[in-house]
């Protein structure tokens, strides 16, 4: 699947069909590339094709940063690490679960909390994190990249600012998929406080809202989620 440009320097990566995983790239002056989440296992494959198609080498993937730590966002890692070389980057609550190969636990005051937990696999492969970082640290990456903590989907969930180009990584705090929406109550580790940190995002000046899930916004991406934000049942 072919990379889409969001804004200059930027592109959103679809690695399952229909816009259903996303992953994104984030060019520095020098060439270097940042990979924001690896999707699914075996997405790497087609990350590294998007790559070859935007004239880049996996060589060029110097960071590899996720969002958090569940199978569609780490599920690539170990594969685009190894074509890669890159160092992964990872707020610190969840570099645990990176380490162990494990997804946090579910809300278990939900039913599909309760269910998921007792079900086996949901685990990637075991990866070291490189470097880790706190809320509001401002990375070194494209010219900035703002880190907003979202905790509730996982403990360390973040959602990511390039106030640069004015592209919103809004993680799973928000999914676009027939809709603006929150992510399921059964993929949380705190489902209230999942959607309680969504608020965050209406609080930020962006201009492209870009999902993990589903495609991304770019008119009146702003207006659309603190829409919803204001909008949706809790």
């Amino acid at each position: 699947m072919a990379a889409i440009a969001l804004a200059p320097g930027v592109w959103r990566i679809p690695t399952a069909p229909f816009d259903l995983v996303n992953s994104f790239l984030f060019a520095d002056e020098d060439g270097s590339l940042t990979l924001v989440d690896t999707g699914l296992k075996r997405a790497d494959r087609k990350i590294l094709a998007a790559l070859a198609g935007l004239g880049k080498a996996a060589e060029d993937v110097r960071r590899i940063l996720l969002t958090h730590a569940h199978a569609d966002h780490a599920g690539g890692l170990a594969g685009a690490r190894k074509a890669t070389g890159a160092g992964v980057l990872a707020h610190d609550r969840d570099a645990v679960y990176l380490r162990e190969g494990r997804a946090p636990k579910r809300d278990a005051s939900r039913f599909g909390g309760r269910l998921a937990n007792r079900l086996p696999g949901g685990g990637f492969a075991r990866c070291d994190v490189d470097e880790t970082f706190a809320d509001g640290a401002v990375l070194p990456i494209a010219g900035g990249l703002r880190v907003i903590h979202t905790p509730g989907h996982t403990p360390g969930h973040v959602s990511l600012l390039h106030e640069q180009t004015g592209v919103l990584v809004t993680g799973d705090a928000i999914f676009n998929v027939r809709g603006l929406r929150y992510s399921p109550a059964s993929f949380c580790t705190d489902v209230t406080l999942s959607r309680e940190t969504a608020d965050r995002l209406a609080d930020l000046d962006y201009d492209v809202a870009a999902f993990t899930h589903g495609t991304h916004v770019s008119t009146g991406a702003r207006e659309a989620v603190r829409a919803f934000l204001r909008g949706r049942d809790r």
